[in-house]
């Protein structure tokens, strides 16, 4: 008879863990009816304890709280911006929703004329000269060229000319283009004021500031954007990190100090009469990895990990007990399956840094990301992908 031993992964402690091999249970007696499931239950024992009532750390509580007024205007005004950048049309869209009747009226020659001025803003002295020369230049005119193709954009221009919305187009031209700057080298370093100076100049360049509709619209937009950008994560951070503390802090203690999890593991093993399956789930999937490296279980006959990391650890040599390039050592005799669904972000093949030693399995769980990442035990594929693996030892 094989025990399959469950190793969890970060933040789950005694409720989740009891949910989690429930299901578990009902999934393997479907198919290895003659295994017993037991639990390595080492994240209420040595994952991370808040250290007060609040769940977070000490000192990771802001020492200040908001004064009730509302949102201060750079709050607003970041708010918006971090929306901008990742979506330039943002402020446009909201315009256009908000705005009452439609803009078949607009005067074709104001249509004309600001299509005109937008294509013509990489060419514009004023603009120019806010733009680093060089390849920043040519970035400019390409991501003014690809938001004048862009169908919701040019749907929306008959509106944006009527209402003379010229700063709604000024940041979105701006926004589209750092967006531009930033897709194959990251963050790029302008700054806030270089930013507003050049949406204020290309404002004026189209000629002037907004006769109407930017006022609702942009009300409508900023107060939206507040529920998705930073300044809300800031003043929520201490009920943030409550949730959040468990799973990151696991993490790092593993990362900083993983040895004592490594050896309750080992020990576990040990207690157990007969061959074993180590189930590892995540971080469970890495401690699993690292115990079998610094320890001789020849108990172990196979090892499973699940949603795993440990090749991209590896990887960045940031494994605690494997170096990179360094071969296995001779007492890691299990043979080694590695789950995998693709929509699972925090899961990677194995084959390509273990060629040989390890057999990459891909499920699909049907479920987006992050939800993936724990959806593995309501996929029988799972199940039977150990199944045939235990066959196999």
């Amino acid at each position: 008879m094989k025990t399959i031993l469950f190793v969890h992964g970060t933040g789950v402690r005694s409720k989740r863990e009891r949910e989690a091999l429930d299901r578990i249970g009902d999934g393997f007696r479907k198919v290895l009816p003659d295994a017993v499931v037991e639990t390595c239950s080492w994240g209420d024992v040595l994952g991370v304890t808040p250290a007060d009532e609040t769940g977070a750390p000490d000192g990771a509580v802001p020492a200040w709280a908001p004064d009730g007024h509302g949102v201060a205007w750079s709050d607003a005004e970041r708010a918006v911006w971090a929306r901008l950048y990742d979506d330039p049309l943002y402020e446009i869209r909201t315009a256009v929703l908000a705005a009452p009747g439609d803009a078949s009226a607009t005067s074709p020659r104001a249509l004309d004329l600001l299509r005109t001025r937008i294509g013509a803003m990489p060419d514009d002295p004023e603009v120019g000269e806010l733009i680093p020369a060089g390849e920043p230049g040519e970035q400019f005119r390409a991501a003014v060229t690809e938001l004048l193709r862009a169908q919701e954009f040019v749907a929306a221009l008959p509106l944006l000319a009527a209402r003379a919305s010229h700063d709604l187009v000024a940041r979105s031209v701006t926004a589209a283009y750092i967006r531009f700057r930033e897709r194959d080298s990251g963050p790029v370093l302008v700054s806030a004021e270089e930013r507003d100076t050049l949406w204020r100049a290309m404002e004026r360049r189209l000629g002037g500031a907004a006769l109407g509709v930017g006022d609702r619209a942009r009300a409508v937009a900023w107060t939206t954007a507040q529920h998705m950008a930073r300044p809300v994560v800031r003043r929520h951070r201490d009920a943030l990190l409550t949730r959040a503390t468990p799973a990151l802090g696991d993490i790092l203690l593993y990362q900083a100090r993983g040895e004592p999890l490594r050896t309750y593991l080992a020990e576990r093993v040990r207690e157990i009469d007969g061959p074993v399956v180590l189930l590892g789930h995540s971080l469970g999937g890495i401690a699993c990895f690292e115990s079998l490296v610094a320890h001789a279980l020849p108990q172990v006959r196979l090892l499973v990990t699940v949603g795993s990391q440990v090749p991209y650890l590896y990887g960045l040599d940031a494994l605690a007990t494997h170096r990179l390039d360094a071969p296995l050592p001779d007492h890691f005799r299990a043979r080694w399956v590695n789950v995998v669904d693709k929509e699972d972000l925090l899961a990677f093949p194995a084959d390509d840094h273990f060629a040989g030693r390890v057999t990459d399995v891909e499920v699909d769980t049907r479920e987006p990301f992050p939800r993936a990442h724990g959806a593995y035990w309501t996929t029988p594929r799972v199940y039977d992908a150990v199944r045939t693996a235990v066959e196999g030892c």
